[in-house]
């Protein structure tokens, strides 16, 4: 699995969830912005990234899907239906923002 790859999917997932009054998705490097948080080496963003894995494949979702747009209605049921996944999100993206602060 590459973890620069699913956070970047991670993060623009979570973008996407609160784009449209008040997130540009464009405006925001989310390539960078995922390569930092992996590269930061921060336990929350391994964590993060392992429940997201973990739940994704016992929910019957293919493993390689992770590392593509999670644009299927069965990814965001999975979100909808486990609010902490959600927090695993939003631990990726503190550290992102953290670390391009920095």
């Amino acid at each position: 699995m590459n973890h620069a790859r699913i956070a970047a999917e991670a993060l623009r997932y979570r973008l996407d969830l609160v784009r449209k009054p008040l997130v540009n998705i464009t405006d925001w490097d989310i390539e960078t912005m995922a390569s930092v948080s992996v590269a930061a080496a921060d336990p929350g963003v391994d964590g993060a990234i392992r429940r997201i894995a973990t739940a994704w494949v016992r929910a019957g979702l293919p493993e390689e899907g992770l590392c593509k747009p999670w644009a299927c209605p069965e990814a965001r049921a999975l979100f909808e239906a486990n609010p902490h996944l959600v927090d695993a999100l939003d631990d990726i993206v503190r550290v992102a923002t953290r670390s391009q602060a920095a």
